[in-house]
């Protein structure tokens, strides 16, 4: 199987790593010279990896072709490009719909939207995909667990899930800055959070996900998780972030509606 990627951002390096890691039964990674930093990393890695100058050439040594551009870039972009009849097109772009992939990609027929993240590196991505494909759900696996999305709007409210990723590390940011506001060191801080993040994963885990449950068990009458949950909810946040992921939705589906 020869994969081939236009675009080598964070996402695409970190899929291309964790397929590497994975063993998965690739011939060949044909890859784009951007960025040159992610390109000679990914190509350092492995032997398998080549790196091209033009994405034309990428696409004329590969089965399957992942697009990982800019949104304001990859109309322009693959327009230029010839694709080939019975290639599979893999669209990392969350504003670009199927139907208007498919009419940039012709003849290919074959498009399926992707949203890995960057914990793809470590076999920890959750993978949304649409509409459904073996072998695509098959190499997605080798990274993590694959979700199939039952429709593109459906596709649109998990993709809304990935905007949350900067959001969470700034609020743990937030934990970290009171903490070395206190006196305590960087090392230890940096200590207590990753264990104190990874046992929260745990906890949930251990109550099937069953987050009301959670909540509560987490909460002491009179207690300190009481009061902070309270006066979070007071301040509406709980209600603005809520507001603000039916915000990106609706820019997601403004951009797929088109």
């Amino acid at each position: 199987m020869k994969l081939g990627f236009i675009g080598t951002g964070t996402i695409t390096t970190a899929v291309i790593e964790g397929l590497i890691k994975s063993k998965a039964k690739v011939q060949q990674f044909n890859i784009s010279q951007r960025s040159k930093k992610n390109s000679s990393y990914l190509k350092r890695k492995s032997g398998k990896v080549t790196v091209y100058s033009k994405n034309q050439e990428i696409i004329d040594r590969s089965f399957i072709v992942f697009i990982s551009l800019l949104p304001k870039q990859v109309k322009q972009e693959l327009q230029k490009l010839q694709f080939k009849k019975g290639q599979i097109i893999v669209s990392f772009v969350s504003t670009l719909n199927i139907k208007s992939t498919k009419k940039l990609c012709t003849p290919a027929t074959t498009i399926i939207k992707a949203a890995p993240l960057p914990m793809a590196v470590d076999g920890l991505s959750p993978t949304i995909i649409y509409p459904n494909h073996k072998v695509i759900k098959s190499l997605f696996e080798k990274i993590g667990t694959v979700v199939v999305a039952q429709n593109e709007n459906q596709n649109n409210h998990f993709w809304v899930m990935s905007s949350f990723m900067a959001t969470y590390a700034s609020i743990v940011q937030t934990l970290k800055k009171y903490l070395l506001k206190n006196k305590v060191k960087h090392e230890d801080a940096n200590k207590y959070l990753n264990t104190f993040l990874t046992g929260m994963l745990f906890e949930l885990n251990h109550k099937k996900f069953d987050l009301d449950k959670c909540i509560k068990s987490l909460q002491t009458k009179g207690g300190i998780n009481e009061e902070l949950l309270k006066r979070l909810t007071k301040d509406k946040f709980f209600t603005k972030l809520q507001n603000n992921l039916n915000k990106i939705y609706l820019r997601l589906k403004k951009a797929n509606d088109k």
